[in-house]
């Protein structure tokens, strides 16, 4: 018999990312998948255990690739022709390294995970969980030391520059999505008093550092390494980041969720407010998309507060490296009425330790999800007409009205008969992909039906 564990998490909120089917437990009584949870956090993923997998042949992989790097330090500290101080320089980065590993496995170990191969990953191109390793020192533990980039600390300015385009905020039930480490979730929350928020991210090893920290009240230690010289700057040193401080008992009402952004385990409309933080060019994926996650999680009249640069991945293509222009026209396309904006540049990812830093340019946003979807223009040959927002913005209902065009074809016969008003190109697209050939995009092929039909009604509108 499966064994049930019941995830601490707030009631009528979580459902199954398959079959959406309510979760209260680790077992879906819908479809029967299983789910785990990562030091007290619900981990819901379409994957299941799968992800859990995964995570620990990460851990190994980093073990495995940890030892190596400490073993080649320790080779180089034999060596007959090191010097005093490069064997100083030496000792205190294999300190550093072994310290850093042994602190990551440690709080994932902790939170339930075994490091473990598996074969069915030694082929696949894997992210490293601490690829964002500064991200948590950023969030924690470079805030202790005064710096001469920001008028107080980069933590505050980030939580200022949300406030300066969120005007009189009532967040309600809050969600952000790629919450990382949890700091500026943790600040909103506990600046605006937040009845509840979730903080949504898919790394195991940010996800265990917030938990540990908020949750558990409990401090992390982690060192900072930079391998190359720097005149003037030290060139390690361990942080030791303190929980913040929790006087009204605000964690009671935090709550941090292992999920995937694509998918997720959250009931449709069930959100006052979500915020992306240095989200909308990371995904991977493509920013209309995540415009249709957002509006689905949001109730109407809710809020999407964005705040980040725009560098995408270069393995995104050109077409969805979207320009800050193009993202608002997008939200409004969604029903969304962008109330305010702002555009900063400020200096990212600044250490103490390093004379090197980022300069970002910053987007920020508040939208407003507009309760009622927005009139249909008439036919002409308008840019509105020939690309209204639900051929663009694929989860939008396609508006039940005459298609004219000539039905021969029977790709195009089926396409018009699953138009019902409340379907979108989306699933219409879903419905049909079983009948065409193997190759062919459904996506792609009734994009071009309603593209040729709409051209084709402009020129013999009057």
């Amino acid at each position: 018999m499966t064994q049930k564990c019941e995830f601490n998490f707030p009631a009528d909120l979580l459902i199954c990312p398959i079959c959406a089917t309510e979760l209260t437990h680790t077992h879906c009584d819908g479809c029967q998948n299983e789910y785990f949870i990562l030091a007290d956090i619900p981990c819901v993923f379409p994957s299941g255990l799968q992800q859990k997998v995964l995570w620990e042949h990460q851990m190994a992989m980093m073990a495995a690739q940890g030892g190596e790097a400490l073993a080649s330090l320790d080779n180089m500290l034999q060596g007959y022709d090191v010097s005093a101080l490069t064997r100083d320089r030496l000792e205190i980065a294999y300190a550093a390294m072994a310290q850093s590993l042994k602190s990551i496995m440690t709080l994932l170990e902790e939170g339930g995970l075994r490091a473990k191969r598996d074969a069915r990953f030694d082929q696949a191109e894997i992210d490293n969980p601490t690829e964002y390793y500064h991200h948590i020192l950023r969030d924690w533990a470079w805030d202790n030391e005064k710096s001469q980039y920001f008028e107080t600390h980069a933590n505050d300015a980030n939580l200022q520059r949300v406030l300066a385009v969120w005007q009189n905020p009532k967040p309600g039930k809050m969600l952000v999505l790629g919450a990382g480490a949890g700091r500026l979730s943790w600040d909103l929350h506990t600046h605006l008093d937040a009845p509840l928020t979730l903080a949504s991210d898919i790394n195991p090893f940010l996800l265990a550092s917030a938990q540990r920290l908020i949750q558990e009240r409990r401090a992390i230690s982690l060192p900072e390494l930079y391998t190359y010289p720097q005149i003037g700057y030290s060139f390690a040193k361990s942080w030791n980041m303190v929980p913040p401080t929790d006087e009204h008992t605000a964690r009671k009402r935090w709550f941090a969720l292992g999920s995937d952004v694509w998918n997720m385990p959250l009931k449709e409309a069930s959100m006052d407010t979500i915020v992306t933080s240095w989200l909308l060019d990371v995904t991977g994926g493509d920013v209309k998309d995540l415009i249709s996650v957002i509006a689905y999680l949001l109730k109407p009249g809710g809020r999407w507060i964005n705040t980040g640069p725009l560098l995408y991945s270069r393995n995104l293509s050109f077409d969805k490296k979207y320009s800050a222009e193009e993202i608002i026209d997008f939200a409004c396309m969604a029903g969304f009425d962008v109330q305010m904006q702002s555009v900063d540049e400020i200096a990212h990812m600044v250490s103490p330790l390093n004379a090197r830093f980022h300069h970002e340019q910053i987007f920020s946003f508040n939208a407003y999800k507009q309760p009622e979807p927005q009139a249909l223009p008439k036919p002409s040959n308008t840019p509105q007409w020939l690309t209204p927002g639900w051929l663009v913005m694929h989860h939008l209902p396609i508006p039940q009205i005459t298609f004219e065009c000539e039905r021969g074809h029977e790709f195009i016969t089926r396409v018009l008969e699953l138009v019902d008003g409340q379907r979108s190109l989306y699933l219409i697209s879903q419905l049909v992909q079983s009948s065409l050939p193997e190759g062919v995009d459904a996506k792609e092929a009734v994009v071009a039906v309603f593209g040729q039909i709409l051209e084709g009604m402009a020129r013999s509108a009057p």
